[in-house]
């Protein structure tokens, strides 16, 4: 199973890599540049060289990008829509010089317009960006959980989105256990919802899971995220989450509000709870 956390790239690829290590993960997740901004650090081929070797020594399974919360394909705005278009378009190129396969992307918010008309102008802008997608790089689609004007909240959604896109091959499913419960999916009856899944945008098409807790109940359509057994989910979901088979062989990132220690400790908790699979 590959199993780690979000974590920090400012000290550079190799630093983060190396944190991931001392944490016990064997995959990661880093924001593609600043998270509420629009600056990307150059990147140095030898920062990324030493990474590279550092996975290969500690046989790391593919590592995962996320956009910055900046980027809005849904945004009424011309120019929020232009900049999010243009920087997805460079980060996608900043994850294929990292041998990154995944950029984790949320649908992005209406902002009063509509759902459909948001969904529209998300549909038009990875029209756009999808023809110069790089080779071995996918762009995941989140689930959300549905606060305020948040799209992406229903695997019909996702579906709409893709199938408008083609079903582009390089189209993918990133889930979230904090979002799902927000969105009203039981992860109590973890098999209705995967038959769910599988009748819209495909099991096939899912490539990542964010595991976090949530301290807000099912259908609650709000997102926080609690650490690991002291949310809503407990720790029996989150054994039927990484048990799973169909999640055995994706990235599982964790985002709980938490440091490195406590990233450690949970890390090791899951790694408890996959041994009595």
């Amino acid at each position: 199973m590959y199993l780690g956390a979000h974590v920090s790239i400012s000290k550079g690829l190799a630093a983060a890599v190396q944190t991931a290590v001392d944490i016990g993960a064997n995959t990661m997740q880093f924001f593609t540049r600043n998270p509420r901004g629009g600056s990307a650090k150059e990147l140095d081929d030898r920062d990324i060289d030493k990474a590279r070797r550092l996975l290969n020594i500690h046989q790391f399974g593919p590592l995962v990008a996320h956009a910055p919360y900046t980027y809005n394909l849904a945004s009424a705005k011309p120019e929020v829509r232009e900049f999010s278009i243009r920087t997805i378009k460079e980060d996608l190129l900043r994850i294929k010089a990292m041998q990154t396969p995944y950029l984790v992307l949320h649908v992005g918010s209406h902002g009063g317009q509509g759902e459909e008309a948001g969904l529209l102008l998300v549909v038009q802008g990875l029209q756009e960006i999808l023809p110069t997608i790089p080779e071995d790089v996918n762009i995941l689609i989140e689930i959300m959980a549905g606060s305020g004007t948040e799209l992406g909240y229903t695997f019909e959604q996702i579906q709409k989105i893709m199938a408008a896109c083609a079903d582009h091959p390089q189209l993918g499913l990133c889930l979230d256990s904090s979002h799902l419960t927000g969105a009203g999916y039981n992860l109590a009856d973890l098999s209705k919802v995967k038959t769910e899944i599988e009748k819209t945008v495909g099991l096939a098409r899912v490539k990542a899971m964010h595991l976090n807790d949530s301290v807000f109940p099912v259908g609650s359509r709000r997102d926080r995220h609690a650490k690991i057994g002291e949310g809503y989910l407990g720790l029996e979901i989150v054994k039927a989450l990484v048990c799973d088979e169909n999640f055995r062989k994706i990235p599982i990132i964790l985002e709980t509000p938490n440091d490195e220690d406590g990233h450690a400790a949970e890390i090791a908790l899951i790694k408890g709870l996959i041994r009595d699979c």
